[in-house]
């Protein structure tokens, strides 16, 4: 009992490690395409009976071209993306203290974890000092009037004649 429960509990940890591994794949490498990164290759792994035809075959057929310095058979995956993203745009981002070049990469820095964590930082800084300045407009002595000069009694009666 302990055995199949334990195996269950490897298939989902696994499983959860394999779908964190191709959105890290996905954001890093297809996302956000440069020069610098390499080609990335899908194979059909849904079937395992076919394992050795679907995934070795391939993958030792992609390896060998890569190191015989030919271009593989298999084709890689392409993300879509807009013709009419600008990749030479020039983005300035004040809270990060970053110069970013290229839509796709601007789109991707601003939705970033280091990004939302300043700008966390900075709204929470804002908060801050808008509570204090609040706070120091609302002081005890803030809501008394202003004396004029001369005795309030003589305040009084210039009013009362005015009137």
């Amino acid at each position: 009992m302990f055995r199949k429960i334990g195996i269950e509990a490897l298939k989902q940890v696994t499983k959860r490690y394999a779908r964190k591994q191709n959105r890290w794949v996905k954001n890093r490498f297809l996302s956000r395409p440069g020069p610098s990164v390499p080609p990335v290759y899908g194979l059909e792994v849904s079937d395992v009976s076919k394992w050795e035809e679907s995934v070795l075959e391939p993958a030792l057929e992609i390896v060998q071209s890569f190191i015989q310095g030919r271009k593989p058979m298999t084709t890689p995956i392409k993300m879509p993306y807009n013709e009419a993203e600008n990749k030479r745009s020039y983005h300035m981002c004040d809270l990060c203290d970053r110069i970013i070049i290229g839509d796709r990469e601007w789109a991707a820095h601003i939705k970033s974890k280091s990004h939302l964590k300043q700008l966390k930082r900075r709204r929470r800084l804002d908060s801050d000092a808008a509570n204090t300045i609040e706070n120091q407009s609302i002081s005890p002595d803030h809501d008394k009037e202003p004396k004029e000069n001369g005795s309030p009694g003589q305040n009084e009666q210039e009013l009362k004649c005015s009137i």
